[in-house]
């Protein structure tokens, strides 16, 4: 019996030894969010009409670049490779059969294009200070550094091959592409 009242009162100084130290809890809740990398443009297409060999022009109007992703972006442009009519685009003065594409992101249409405003099939630009915006310009105008549901507006400048034989309407894809910034 001694025994029996010994193991019991041990028992029961541990199972109070241990209620005296536990401890009480707390949650915490874990968040995360999937980054969502995404751009819209509208309208989708520009019409520069009809033009002379040599000459050139700029757009009218606008194209609408939003940023419907999750996160700040900047843009990158770009020709995609495949067909894309019948001349060759470059990034320096248009030759014979040639055309040079620019773009520039600000508020109000530009007047000046340099080098860094053109793109080309394997010569892409990503939107900075310099490149696709004009040098100095205001920088909540540029394609970069946008935020969600932010739209910046992207003004062309086609510059037509110096002489061609090919007097059908042609059509060039642009691209757009979202970047994390």
């Amino acid at each position: 019996m001694r025994y029996l009242l010994a193991g019991l009162l041990i028992l029961g100084l541990v199972g109070l030894a241990s209620q005296a130290y536990a401890g009480d809890t707390a949650d915490i809740t874990i968040t995360v969010k999937i980054q969502k990398l995404s751009v819209a443009v509208n309208p989708t297409s520009y019409d520069f009409g009809t033009m002379t060999a040599g000459s050139s022009e700029i757009a009218s109007s606008y194209i609408a670049v939003t940023n419907d992703g999750n996160v700040t972006e900047k843009f990158k442009l770009g020709i995609p490779s495949g067909e894309q009519g019948s001349w060759t685009p470059v990034t320096t003065t248009p030759g014979s059969e040639e055309y040079r594409l620019s773009a520039i992101f600000k508020d109000a249409q530009p007047s000046t294009y340099g080098a860094e405003d053109s793109f080309t099939v394997g010569v892409e630009r990503t939107a900075s200070t310099d490149d696709l915006a004009e040098t100095g310009g205001v920088e909540g105008e540029k394609g970069y550094n946008v935020a969600q549901d932010a739209a910046r507006k992207l003004w062309f400048k086609f510059e037509a091959p110096s002489d061609t034989v090919i007097t059908t309407q042609q059509s060039i894809t642009a691209r757009v592409t979202a970047l994390v910034d």
